[in-house]
C-alpha cells in the first residue's frame, strides 16, 4: 500500500488554513467590518453623550432658578401658564419647541 505525497497534502491544508484566517478577518467575529461597526456606535454614543449631558445642565439651570432663594418670578409665571394653559387675551406665548 503505497502513501499518497505529503506535500500536496500540507499544501492543501495551509492553503485552508490561510483561507479561513482570510474569512474570518473580514467577516468574524473580531473582523476589520466588525471594528469599523464598534467605531460608528462609539461616535454615536459619544454624540449622545454629550446631548444628555448638555439637557442635563439645562435642567439643572432651570430647577437652581426655582429654588426658594434665587426663585425667578418670569420664569414660574411662564412654567404655570404653560402646565395650566392660562394665557390672558391679546397675549402672546412664545413656547419653546416640544422636543426640548
Amino acid at each position: 500500500m503505497r502513501l499518497p505525497p505529503l506535500k500536496p497534502v500540507v499544501f492543501v491544508l495551509l492553503l485552508s488554513g490561510y483561507g479561513l484566517l482570510g474569512w474570518h478577518t473580514l467577516h468574524g467575529k473580531r473582523s476589520l467590518d466588525y471594528q469599523a461597526q464598534v467605531r460608528v456606535r462609539l461616535t454615536q454614543a459619544r454624540e449622545d453623550y454629550t446631548d444628555a449631558r448638555l439637557r442635563r445642565a439645562e435642567l439643572e439651570a432651570k430647577v437652581a432658578r426655582l429654588r426658594e432663594e434665587t426663585l425667578d418670578l418670569d420664569m414660574l409665571d411662564e412654567e404655570a401658564r404653560r402646565q395650566l394653559g392660562f394665557i390672558a387675551p391679546g397675549e402672546v406665548l412664545a413656547l419653546p419647541s416640544p422636543d426640548r
